[in-house]
Protein backbone atom coordinates (compact mmCIF):
# COMPACT_ATOMS: atom_id res chain seq x y z
CA UNK A 1 0.00 0.00 0.00
CA UNK A 2 1.42 3.58 -0.66
CA UNK A 3 -0.31 6.91 0.30
CA UNK A 4 0.85 9.95 -0.85
CA UNK A 5 3.61 11.95 0.96
CA UNK A 6 4.63 15.30 -0.59
CA UNK A 7 6.25 16.06 2.83
CA UNK A 8 7.02 13.42 4.83
CA UNK A 9 4.97 14.42 8.00
CA UNK A 10 7.45 15.41 10.57
CA UNK A 11 10.32 16.66 9.48
CA UNK A 12 13.03 15.52 12.50
CA UNK A 13 13.41 18.84 14.14
CA UNK A 14 9.31 19.34 14.40
CA UNK A 15 8.67 17.78 17.25
CA UNK A 16 11.92 19.16 19.05
CA UNK A 17 13.85 18.12 21.32
CA UNK A 18 16.06 20.72 24.14
CA UNK A 19 19.11 20.00 26.31
CA UNK A 20 19.06 23.49 27.73
CA UNK A 21 18.67 24.56 31.44
CA UNK A 22 15.78 27.04 32.82
CA UNK A 23 18.16 29.11 34.28
CA UNK A 24 19.88 29.38 30.47
CA UNK A 25 16.94 29.47 28.77
CA UNK A 26 16.24 32.72 30.38
CA UNK A 27 19.65 34.48 29.23
CA UNK A 28 19.27 36.53 26.08
CA UNK A 29 21.45 33.99 23.16
CA UNK A 30 23.87 35.55 21.61
CA UNK A 31 24.31 35.54 17.99
CA UNK A 32 27.71 33.91 16.45
CA UNK A 33 29.52 35.49 14.08
CA UNK A 34 28.73 33.22 10.38
CA UNK A 35 32.12 31.69 10.45
CA UNK A 36 32.18 30.69 13.82
CA UNK A 37 28.47 29.23 13.64
CA UNK A 38 29.17 27.16 10.62
CA UNK A 39 32.42 25.97 12.44
CA UNK A 40 29.52 24.90 15.48
CA UNK A 41 27.06 23.50 13.27
CA UNK A 42 29.75 20.90 11.41
CA UNK A 43 31.06 19.79 15.13
CA UNK A 44 27.35 19.48 16.58
CA UNK A 45 26.48 17.32 13.25
CA UNK A 46 29.41 15.12 14.04
CA UNK A 47 27.94 14.69 17.36
CA UNK A 48 24.68 14.03 16.82
CA UNK A 49 26.39 11.10 14.60
CA UNK A 50 28.43 9.67 17.06
CA UNK A 51 25.53 9.92 19.93
CA UNK A 52 23.62 7.82 17.54
CA UNK A 53 25.59 5.53 16.32
CA UNK A 54 26.67 5.14 20.68
CA UNK A 55 23.01 4.61 20.90
CA UNK A 56 22.24 2.00 18.68
CA UNK A 57 25.20 0.26 19.29
CA UNK A 58 24.04 -0.86 23.13
CA UNK A 59 23.74 -4.41 24.38
CA UNK A 60 19.72 -3.78 24.05
CA UNK A 61 19.44 -2.21 20.99
CA UNK A 62 21.32 -5.08 19.18
CA UNK A 63 19.82 -7.54 20.75
CA UNK A 64 16.23 -5.73 20.21
CA UNK A 65 17.19 -5.62 16.44
CA UNK A 66 18.44 -8.49 15.98
CA UNK A 67 14.93 -9.92 17.42
CA UNK A 68 13.21 -7.98 15.30
CA UNK A 69 15.33 -9.82 12.29
CA UNK A 70 14.34 -13.39 13.55
CA UNK A 71 10.76 -11.61 13.35
CA UNK A 72 10.67 -10.76 9.75
CA UNK A 73 10.74 -6.81 10.84
CA UNK A 74 13.22 -6.19 7.92
CA UNK A 75 12.89 -2.41 8.90
CA UNK A 76 13.20 -2.69 12.99
CA UNK A 77 16.52 -1.06 12.65
CA UNK A 78 15.03 2.11 11.42
CA UNK A 79 11.83 2.37 13.24
CA UNK A 80 14.69 1.59 16.68
CA UNK A 81 16.48 4.69 15.43
CA UNK A 82 13.42 6.80 13.96
CA UNK A 83 12.09 5.99 17.86
CA UNK A 84 15.17 7.56 19.77
CA UNK A 85 16.33 9.98 17.52
CA UNK A 86 13.43 11.14 15.12
CA UNK A 87 10.53 11.09 17.44
CA UNK A 88 9.66 14.18 16.04
CA UNK A 89 8.24 12.03 13.10
CA UNK A 90 5.46 10.67 15.38
CA UNK A 91 2.20 11.62 14.60
CA UNK A 92 -0.73 10.35 15.86
CA UNK A 93 -1.39 8.30 12.56
CA UNK A 94 2.12 6.93 13.24
CA UNK A 95 1.61 5.67 16.68
CA UNK A 96 -1.66 4.23 15.50
CA UNK A 97 0.31 2.41 12.54
CA UNK A 98 3.58 1.23 14.47
CA UNK A 99 1.12 -1.36 16.97
CA UNK A 100 -0.33 -2.73 13.89
CA UNK A 101 2.25 -3.61 12.31
CA UNK A 102 5.12 -4.05 15.04
CA UNK A 103 3.13 -4.90 18.05
CA UNK A 104 1.98 -7.56 19.39
CA UNK A 105 -1.24 -7.46 17.33
CA UNK A 106 -2.66 -8.71 14.27
CA UNK A 107 -0.96 -7.74 11.49
CA UNK A 108 2.42 -10.27 11.95
CA UNK A 109 2.99 -13.12 10.19
CA UNK A 110 6.03 -14.98 12.72
CA UNK A 111 3.39 -17.51 14.29
CA UNK A 112 3.60 -15.76 17.88
CA UNK A 113 0.19 -14.92 19.17
CA UNK A 114 -0.60 -12.00 21.51
CA UNK A 115 0.39 -14.44 24.66
CA UNK A 116 2.39 -17.40 25.65
CA UNK A 117 6.17 -18.49 25.62
CA UNK A 118 7.90 -18.93 22.49
CA UNK A 119 10.87 -20.63 21.91
CA UNK A 120 13.25 -19.73 18.70
CA UNK A 121 13.56 -23.18 16.96
CA UNK A 122 16.98 -23.17 14.80
CA UNK A 123 16.16 -26.30 12.67
CA UNK A 124 12.79 -23.81 11.28
CA UNK A 125 14.13 -20.67 11.95
CA UNK A 126 10.40 -20.21 13.40
CA UNK A 127 9.13 -19.25 17.09
CA UNK A 128 7.49 -22.52 18.48
CA UNK A 129 5.11 -21.80 21.87
CA UNK A 130 6.21 -23.71 24.84
CA UNK A 131 3.80 -22.14 26.96
CA UNK A 132 0.88 -20.19 27.49
CA UNK A 133 0.11 -17.56 29.77
CA UNK A 134 -3.69 -15.09 30.16
CA UNK A 135 -1.01 -11.79 30.62
CA UNK A 136 2.54 -12.65 29.30
CA UNK A 137 4.20 -12.78 26.07
CA UNK A 138 7.87 -14.11 26.79
CA UNK A 139 10.25 -14.35 23.63
CA UNK A 140 13.37 -16.91 24.01
CA UNK A 141 15.58 -16.03 21.26
CA UNK A 142 19.49 -15.73 20.10
CA UNK A 143 20.57 -12.39 20.74
CA UNK A 144 23.43 -12.45 18.21
CA UNK A 145 24.32 -13.97 15.55
CA UNK A 146 27.42 -15.63 17.36
CA UNK A 147 24.19 -17.52 19.84
CA UNK A 148 22.36 -18.27 17.01
CA UNK A 149 25.59 -20.16 14.99
CA UNK A 150 26.19 -21.53 18.59
CA UNK A 151 21.94 -22.64 18.69
CA UNK A 152 22.05 -20.57 22.32
CA UNK A 153 18.68 -18.68 22.86
CA UNK A 154 20.51 -16.19 25.26
CA UNK A 155 17.57 -13.74 25.16
CA UNK A 156 14.60 -13.01 27.02
CA UNK A 157 12.08 -10.18 25.84
CA UNK A 158 9.10 -10.50 28.10
CA UNK A 159 6.14 -7.89 27.61
CA UNK A 160 4.15 -8.65 30.63
CA UNK A 161 1.06 -7.01 32.31
CA UNK A 162 -0.72 -7.40 28.67
CA UNK A 163 -3.95 -5.16 28.14
CA UNK A 164 -5.69 -4.86 24.65
CA UNK A 165 -8.30 -2.62 23.32
CA UNK A 166 -10.26 -3.00 19.88
CA UNK A 167 -10.23 -0.72 17.13
CA UNK A 168 -11.96 -0.06 14.06
CA UNK A 169 -10.33 1.84 11.61
CA UNK A 170 -10.67 2.45 7.31
CA UNK A 171 -7.27 2.67 5.25
CA UNK A 172 -7.23 4.02 1.57
CA UNK A 173 -4.49 2.75 -0.69
CA UNK A 174 -4.08 2.20 -4.43
CA UNK A 175 -4.93 -1.29 -5.66
CA UNK A 176 -1.91 -1.69 -8.27
CA UNK A 177 -4.22 -4.74 -9.58
CA UNK A 178 -7.85 -3.16 -9.82
CA UNK A 179 -5.68 0.37 -10.95
CA UNK A 180 -8.10 1.80 -8.72
CA UNK A 181 -7.99 3.81 -4.91
CA UNK A 182 -9.60 1.20 -2.57
CA UNK A 183 -11.29 1.86 1.31
CA UNK A 184 -11.44 -1.05 3.62
CA UNK A 185 -12.46 -1.16 7.15
CA UNK A 186 -10.18 -3.15 9.93
CA UNK A 187 -11.15 -4.22 13.23
CA UNK A 188 -7.90 -5.16 15.54
CA UNK A 189 -5.93 -5.34 18.74
CA UNK A 190 -4.25 -2.80 20.10
CA UNK A 191 -2.31 -2.73 23.62
CA UNK A 192 -3.40 -0.03 26.37
CA UNK A 193 -0.26 -1.28 28.77
CA UNK A 194 2.88 -3.16 28.35
CA UNK A 195 5.57 -3.93 31.14
CA UNK A 196 9.14 -4.81 29.07
CA UNK A 197 11.75 -6.13 30.05
CA UNK A 198 14.92 -7.53 28.29
CA UNK A 199 17.55 -9.78 29.43
CA UNK A 200 20.94 -10.77 27.28
CA UNK A 201 22.76 -13.80 29.26
CA UNK A 202 20.83 -13.40 32.24
CA UNK A 203 21.63 -9.42 32.38
CA UNK A 204 18.50 -7.54 32.55
CA UNK A 205 19.41 -5.02 29.43
CA UNK A 206 16.02 -3.05 29.17
CA UNK A 207 13.25 -2.34 31.34
CA UNK A 208 9.83 -0.15 30.39
CA UNK A 209 6.25 0.24 29.84
CA UNK A 210 3.76 1.62 27.31
CA UNK A 211 0.66 2.87 28.31
CA UNK A 212 -1.60 4.28 26.22
CA UNK A 213 -5.78 5.21 25.09
CA UNK A 214 -7.50 5.71 22.23
CA UNK A 215 -10.68 6.46 20.52
CA UNK A 216 -12.34 4.48 18.81
CA UNK A 217 -10.96 4.33 15.78
CA UNK A 218 -7.69 3.75 17.43
CA UNK A 219 -6.51 7.55 17.44
CA UNK A 220 -4.37 8.27 20.53
CA UNK A 221 -5.46 10.19 23.06
CA UNK A 222 -3.09 9.56 25.65
CA UNK A 223 0.67 7.93 25.83
CA UNK A 224 3.35 7.63 28.04
CA UNK A 225 6.01 5.44 27.61
CA UNK A 226 9.60 5.02 29.78
CA UNK A 227 12.37 2.36 28.63
CA UNK A 228 15.71 2.37 30.88
CA UNK A 229 18.35 0.64 28.97
CA UNK A 230 21.60 1.54 31.04
CA UNK A 231 23.24 4.26 30.38
CA UNK A 232 19.83 5.63 29.25
CA UNK A 233 16.53 6.61 29.98
CA UNK A 234 13.72 8.13 27.54
CA UNK A 235 10.49 9.48 28.92
CA UNK A 236 7.67 10.57 26.16
CA UNK A 237 4.19 11.41 26.80
CA UNK A 238 1.05 12.54 24.30
CA UNK A 239 -2.39 13.55 25.64
CA UNK A 240 -4.70 16.02 24.09
CA UNK A 241 -8.71 16.17 23.52
CA UNK A 242 -10.27 17.22 19.87
CA UNK A 243 -7.68 18.51 17.71
CA UNK A 244 -5.19 19.70 19.56
CA UNK A 245 -2.67 17.85 21.47
CA UNK A 246 0.65 18.57 23.46
CA UNK A 247 3.94 15.63 23.46
CA UNK A 248 7.39 16.05 25.31
CA UNK A 249 10.06 14.17 25.25
CA UNK A 250 13.57 13.19 27.18
CA UNK A 251 16.24 10.81 26.30
CA UNK A 252 19.12 10.97 28.70
CA UNK A 253 22.81 9.75 28.85
CA UNK A 254 23.91 9.07 32.73
CA UNK A 255 21.41 12.02 33.59
CA UNK A 256 22.55 14.41 30.53
CA UNK A 257 20.11 14.80 28.12
CA UNK A 258 21.25 14.18 24.99
CA UNK A 259 17.17 14.82 23.79
CA UNK A 260 14.12 16.52 24.15
CA UNK A 261 11.23 18.15 22.93
CA UNK A 262 8.08 20.13 24.15
CA UNK A 263 5.62 20.79 21.79
CA UNK A 264 1.94 21.56 21.31
CA UNK A 265 -0.06 20.41 17.86
CA UNK A 266 -2.98 21.39 16.15
CA UNK A 267 -4.44 19.23 13.97
CA UNK A 268 -6.91 19.12 11.08
CA UNK A 269 -10.78 18.70 11.97
CA UNK A 270 -10.65 14.98 10.43
CA UNK A 271 -7.58 14.51 12.38
CA UNK A 272 -6.01 13.28 9.11
CA UNK A 273 -3.06 16.25 9.01
CA UNK A 274 -1.18 18.38 11.21
CA UNK A 275 -2.61 22.09 10.97
CA UNK A 276 0.43 23.69 13.31
CA UNK A 277 3.33 23.15 15.30
CA UNK A 278 4.43 25.38 17.61
CA UNK A 279 7.64 24.41 20.37
CA UNK A 280 11.00 23.36 20.76
CA UNK A 281 13.33 20.48 19.47
CA UNK A 282 16.49 19.48 20.57
CA UNK A 283 19.08 17.16 19.82
CA UNK A 284 22.52 17.81 21.87
CA UNK A 285 23.76 20.68 21.26
CA UNK A 286 21.51 22.04 18.63
CA UNK A 287 17.94 23.35 19.52
CA UNK A 288 15.18 24.39 17.01
CA UNK A 289 12.44 26.57 18.25
CA UNK A 290 9.21 28.60 16.80
CA UNK A 291 6.58 27.61 15.01
CA UNK A 292 5.42 25.90 11.48
CA UNK A 293 1.78 25.95 9.71
CA UNK A 294 2.28 22.80 8.27
CA UNK A 295 -0.86 22.41 6.41
CA UNK A 296 -0.77 25.79 4.67
CA UNK A 297 2.70 24.13 3.22
CA UNK A 298 1.31 21.00 2.23
CA UNK A 299 -1.03 22.09 0.60
CA UNK A 300 1.23 24.82 -1.53
CA UNK A 301 3.79 21.57 -2.49
CA UNK A 302 0.55 19.77 -3.29
CA UNK A 303 -0.76 22.34 -5.54
CA UNK A 304 2.65 22.52 -7.39
CA UNK A 305 3.02 18.97 -7.78
CA UNK A 306 -0.38 18.32 -9.26
CA UNK A 307 -0.04 21.63 -11.41
CA UNK A 308 -2.68 23.72 -9.68
CA UNK A 309 -0.45 26.49 -8.68
CA UNK A 310 1.98 27.56 -11.23
CA UNK A 311 5.55 27.94 -8.90
CA UNK A 312 6.62 27.21 -5.77
CA UNK A 313 6.42 30.92 -3.68
CA UNK A 314 9.09 30.70 -1.28
CA UNK A 315 7.86 33.92 0.41
CA UNK A 316 4.45 32.44 0.72
CA UNK A 317 6.25 29.33 2.38
CA UNK A 318 8.84 31.32 4.89
CA UNK A 319 5.70 33.97 5.64
CA UNK A 320 4.45 29.95 7.16
CA UNK A 321 7.28 29.27 9.47
CA UNK A 322 8.90 30.87 12.28
CA UNK A 323 12.17 28.70 13.43
CA UNK A 324 14.94 29.73 14.94
CA UNK A 325 18.76 27.07 15.42
CA UNK A 326 20.34 27.60 18.67
CA UNK A 327 23.83 26.30 19.97
CA UNK A 328 22.45 25.58 23.72
CA UNK A 329 25.73 24.78 25.43
CA UNK A 330 26.76 28.62 23.83
CA UNK A 331 23.57 29.74 24.33
CA UNK A 332 24.35 31.11 21.19
CA UNK A 333 22.18 31.58 18.11
CA UNK A 334 23.41 30.04 15.29
CA UNK A 335 21.02 31.22 12.25
CA UNK A 336 17.20 30.96 11.09
CA UNK A 337 15.30 28.41 9.04
CA UNK A 338 14.38 29.26 5.37
CA UNK A 339 12.70 27.68 2.58
CA UNK A 340 15.28 27.88 -0.34
CA UNK A 341 15.49 25.99 -4.03
CA UNK A 342 17.13 23.37 -4.39
CA UNK A 343 17.90 21.88 -7.10
CA UNK A 344 18.91 17.62 -7.34
CA UNK A 345 22.41 17.51 -8.53
CA UNK A 346 21.02 13.21 -9.84
CA UNK A 347 18.01 14.44 -11.99
CA UNK A 348 17.73 17.92 -11.38
CA UNK A 349 14.77 18.24 -10.40
CA UNK A 350 13.80 21.73 -8.36
CA UNK A 351 12.02 22.36 -4.88
CA UNK A 352 12.21 23.79 -1.85
CA UNK A 353 14.00 22.42 1.09
CA UNK A 354 14.72 23.91 4.68
CA UNK A 355 18.24 25.76 4.73
CA UNK A 356 20.39 27.08 8.14
CA UNK A 357 20.66 31.00 6.95
CA UNK A 358 23.72 32.66 8.85
CA UNK A 359 23.40 36.36 9.99
CA UNK A 360 25.63 37.60 6.81
CA UNK A 361 22.92 35.61 4.07
CA UNK A 362 24.79 32.56 3.42
CA UNK A 363 23.21 29.36 3.89
CA UNK A 364 23.74 25.48 4.75
CA UNK A 365 20.87 22.52 3.93
CA UNK A 366 19.77 21.19 7.26
CA UNK A 367 19.60 17.83 5.91
CA UNK A 368 23.45 17.72 5.56
CA UNK A 369 23.33 19.32 9.34
CA UNK A 370 21.11 16.63 10.74
CA UNK A 371 21.87 14.01 8.39
CA UNK A 372 18.41 12.89 7.41
CA UNK A 373 16.59 13.65 4.33
CA UNK A 374 13.05 14.19 6.23
CA UNK A 375 13.96 18.16 5.35
CA UNK A 376 12.93 17.73 1.17
CA UNK A 377 9.83 18.77 0.30
CA UNK A 378 9.50 17.12 -3.36
CA UNK A 379 8.81 13.99 -5.05
CA UNK A 380 10.92 11.28 -3.63
CA UNK A 381 12.36 8.61 -6.47
CA UNK A 382 12.12 5.55 -5.60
Amino acid sequence: MKKRNYLKIGFAFLLLLVIVSCNKDKDKAKELAPAEAKVEVRSASQQITTNMDQVMNTPGVLSINYLGTLMGFESWKSTLKQLVFQTGNLSLGKVKDAFRTHAFGNNREDGVGEYGIYEYNFQTGEFDQTGTSTTMLKLLFPASAVAESNMTNNGEFIADNLLYTTITYTDTYWDDYLQNWVTETYEEKIPTNIDLNLKVDNAVQATGNYSGSYSSNGTPTSINVSITMAPYTFVMGMSGSGTNYSTNLTFKQSGTELMGYDMDVAYSSNMETVDKISGYYHISPLKVEGWMNYSDIDDHMIGVEEGTIANYDLDFLNSQISLTLFQTVLNATIGTLEFKMYTDPQYGDTYPMIAVVYSDGTSDWLENIMNDTSYKFGKHRK
